[in-house]
């Protein structure tokens, strides 16, 4: 694939969700993250029609910054009961919000299962991604991101993520979100060109590298197979540099974007951060 990968950072939406673009293109990055609302609220107030306006007037300046959006951390569609309901109101808000600032892409942490086990998760995943796709008129793609397998989390194996696509009738609509620190947390060893090689085929012959539209890139502040997600700044983790370089470098997925998620300590950080990924790219 001749596509040039984007780097950019998730960035913070305080004071207007527009704010984020303003601050991608002043630093100059060519992928953005951002929150549509409060990410630990089941509510928030309506997007503006003049913050709207503005978001795309800025994204207008620089028309080649792909954005990507994430939903809540409440969201859980794969549980029952009242959660579900208020999840699958949440979701649908999220993907109204992203079609009206003109967002195509969604990140989605698939779900828990909440002690009904991996399979029926799967299902009860796939079966509301379905319902979410026929009841939202927008057309936005959902990314299914990766998890570090905390607690009954869907999402640790790659064949949970290829269950799940199997399942749904809209197949086509649903990609993948890698993230570093949390398939290191689910056990799988990127630290060696070994491990790396050994993840890289894996996700491929199970999911199809087709199908990974963007990374989270992530050092792990925890072991390999601990399954707890905690980010650190890369090459600072316990990942290290050198399984980032084999990262950054592999040419299978050199055209998949990159967004960081890497604490921010202070006012440098990410441009510290950005630099040690331009260094381990060879750039």
């Amino acid at each position: 694939m001749n596509r040039i990968r984007k780097t950019g950072f998730h960035l913070s939406i305080s004071g207007g969700v527009y704010k984020a673009v303003i601050e991608a293109n002043k630093e100059g990055y060519d992928a953005l993250q951002v929150f549509l609302k409060n990410s630990n609220r089941w509510e928030g107030p309506p997007l503006k029609d003049k913050d709207i306006e503005i978001f795309k007037a800025e994204w207008g300046k620089n028309p080649g910054l792909e954005i990507y959006a994430h939903t809540g951390y409440l969201i859980n569609i794969g549980g029952e009961g009242e959660n579900l309901v208020k999840s699958m109101n949440l979701l649908n808000d999220e993907m109204q919000r992203s079609s009206l600032l003109g967002i195509k892409y969604l990140v989605l942490h698939p779900g828990n299962h909440l002690g009904a086990g991996d399979e029926e998760g799967i299902k009860r995943i796939a079966a509301n991604l379905d319902r979410t796709f026929e009841e939202s008129a927008a057309s936005t793609e959902i990314l299914l991101e990766t998890t570090a397998g905390q607690g009954t989390s869907v999402g640790h194996r790659f064949e949970h993520i290829r269950d799940i696509m199997a399942l749904s009738s809209y197949r086509s609509r649903l990609t993948v979100c890698l993230d570093t620190c949390h398939i290191f947390a689910a056990g799988y060893d990127i630290t060696t060109p070994r491990g790396y090689d050994e993840m890289i085929t894996a996700f491929d012959s199970i999911i199809g590298i087709e199908k990974l539209r963007l990374i989270h890139l992530n050092d792990s502040k925890k072991d390999m197979g601990s399954h707890v997600d905690r980010h650190d700044h890369i090459g600072k983790g316990i990942i290290g540099e050198k399984g980032f370089e084999l990262l950054l470098t592999d040419e299978r997925i050199k055209h998949v974007d990159i967004v960081l998620e890497t604490p921010v300590d202070d006012e440098s950080s990410n441009s510290i951060n950005l630099e040690t990924v331009k260094r381990l790219s060879g750039k």
